[in-house]
């Protein structure tokens, strides 16, 4: 039994009654409407309207069931990416969560902060003029062999094995002293750098609630720009960044299976898979959060081996996010 009955003409009693009449029959009854608007109630869906949303209706037409409408291979990408944005969003705010949670156990007062920042600082900088210290007496060492060597030379003697093996251990050492002064400098740059941003973070919370917001606010920003975020201020805007987007991801794609991308919709434009370790496939979505603001989300894919892991997760690869929004902005004000 398959009638194709138009919306417009549908009395709900009149399809009630016939619902009753053919219970008799049917175990099941459906409901679905197809693209072109016709609505359709059968006991059995036609294989080619199984793509479509149907509701499963009991004896009095009433609805005991929901198939969904089958998701495009566009839909599913999407539903993908929105999975892993709403994950990105959720690892960052428990992270900062925790953060906040572990400066108000540690630290009674800012000034408690502020000295075991000073006091780290001392340290660091008293290892680093040892370090400093023994490069200089290396370099002096070194300058002194160097010497005795060319006084040999100048004397057309041979340079005894001895003195040029003590050379090249020396240089070695040097090196290596440089090398973890330098290491020692970033390590120190990195730790000012974080008990700047706890500092920082500590004046925050101890805030009144109107400048809690509008620091919220700032680190809302900070989070979008890590997750490779574009929130669009109106539809018309979103239209021009999603423009926009396409240049990004073509000059900064890197998979060389195709130019082309998988998928090219209105919502979603991914690229093809990496079939290469140090490939990069971007894709963009245009989705909604349920907060009423379209927002442009930059995903992007490695290969999955270890390299290509190592690939997405490297500083490349995040900068790559970073500068997504700044381009769409910058490229909106022109």
């Amino acid at each position: 039994m398959y009638m194709g009955i138009r919306p417009a003409t549908v009395i709900l009693a009149c399809f009630i009654g016939l619902l009753s009449s053919q219970v008799v029959h049917a175990n099941k009854m459906y409901k679905w409407v197809d693209d072109k608007g016709n609505t359709f109630f059968s006991d059995q869906v036609p294989p080619k309207h199984s793509q479509y949303r149907r509701e499963s209706l009991g004896k009095h037409g009433q609805v005991v069931g929901v198939t969904e409408k089958e998701k495009t291979k566009s839909e599913e990408a999407l539903d993908r990416l929105l999975a892993a944005l709403k994950g990105a969003q959720e690892k960052v705010i428990a992270q900062q969560m925790f953060h906040d949670k572990a400066l108000r156990i540690t630290y009674n007062k800012l000034e408690d902060l502020q000295a075991t920042f000073d006091a780290k600082l001392q340290e660091m900088e008293t290892e680093q003029k040892l370090s400093i210290s023994n490069l200089k007496r290396l370099d002096n060492q070194l300058e002194t062999l160097h010497r005795q060597a060319a006084t040999h030379e100048r004397n057309g003697e041979k340079t005894p094995q001895k003195l040029l093996d003590e050379i090249k251990s020396t240089e070695k050492e040097s090196r290596l002293a440089y090398v973890k002064i330098s290491k020692h400098i970033e390590k120190k740059n990195k730790v000012v750098e974080e008990f700047n941003s706890d500092i920082a973070r500590y004046k925050q919370l101890a805030q009144p609630a109107e400048l809690k917001r509008q620091v919220m606010q700032k680190e809302e920003i900070k989070a979008a720009n890590e997750l490779g975020v574009y929130v669009c201020n109106s539809d018309a805007n979103c239209e021009k960044a999603w423009k926009i987007a396409r240049d990004f991801i073509s000059k900064h794609s890197t998979s060389s299976n195709s130019t082309e991308p998988e998928i090219d919709s209105s919502k979603l434009i991914m690229g093809r898979t990496p079939d290469t370790d140090n490939d990069l496939s971007l894709a963009i979505s245009k989705i909604d959060l349920g907060d009423r603001k379209q927002k442009l989300f930059l995903d992007i894919r490695c290969r999955d081996s270890s390299i290509g892991v190592e690939l997405c997760a490297s500083k490349k690869v995040q900068e790559i996010r970073i500068a997504f929004r700044n381009y769409l902005e910058t490229s909106l004000s022109d």
